[in-house]
């Protein structure tokens, strides 16, 4: 879903390698409105769940393992503390985080402590905001590169201005070498 966000030129794997180097691939003119749009998406996504949608998931997550043998003021503290201390989670990476720790081999009963969640849950925000970073940069390189583009397209010298000014300064060095030769021959001359 948030790699819609994301424009279908840009390489995933190069944009999340692209830290120590920068992206290596082409950036098409004017990319940089459409970068920081994805990087937004992605940020946006990082906001946490509400207290309810925890609840939900935490309760889906007690009916998918083993409940321990606990009296139900016990379960309802726990569900609490956990609700309180993941309660900078979205919601979907909270979602997939319980169904991991279902499937985990070895994860047979309901999590006592958020840490036991957060093994699957930090990787998962972790990506997230690496990503929106990455194409933040990304659209700061696209704006940087579009700026140089507008630049040299604004510079009066064209390839061709180039090689007459050197041309031109050829001619006048190779005039002055060879005056200078010429007084050089004039002054020996007079000297001998």
């Amino acid at each position: 879903m948030l790699e819609a966000a994301i424009p279908k030129w840009v390489d995933h794997h190069m944009l999340d390698c692209s830290v120590p180097h920068g992206y290596g691939l082409p950036i098409p003119t004017g990319a940089g409105e459409g970068l920081r749009a994805a990087a937004m998406v992605y940020a946006d996504a990082l906001a946490p769940s509400t207290k309810d949608e925890r609840h939900r998931v935490l309760l889906g997550l007690r009916s998918g393992t083993i409940v321990r043998d606990e009296h139900a003021q016990e379960a309802e503290a726990t569900l609490k503390l956990l609700r309180v201390h993941l309660e900078d989670v979205p919601l979907d990476i909270l979602e997939v985080a319980c169904r991991a720790y279902c499937n985990a081999p070895g994860r047979r009963f309901f999590p006592r402590s958020a840490g036991e969640l957060r093994t699957f849950i930090n990787p998962l925000i972790h990506q997230r905001k690496a990503r929106a970073a990455h194409l933040m940069r990304l659209a700061e390189q696209a704006d940087r590169e579009d700026a140089r583009a507008a630049e040299l397209a604004a510079d009066p010298l064209r390839p061709g201005d180039v090689a007459e000014i050197l041309a031109t300064v050829r001619s006048a060095y190779v005039d002055r070498l060879s005056g200078a030769v010429m007084d050089s021959a004039k002054r020996n001359k007079a000297a001998g």
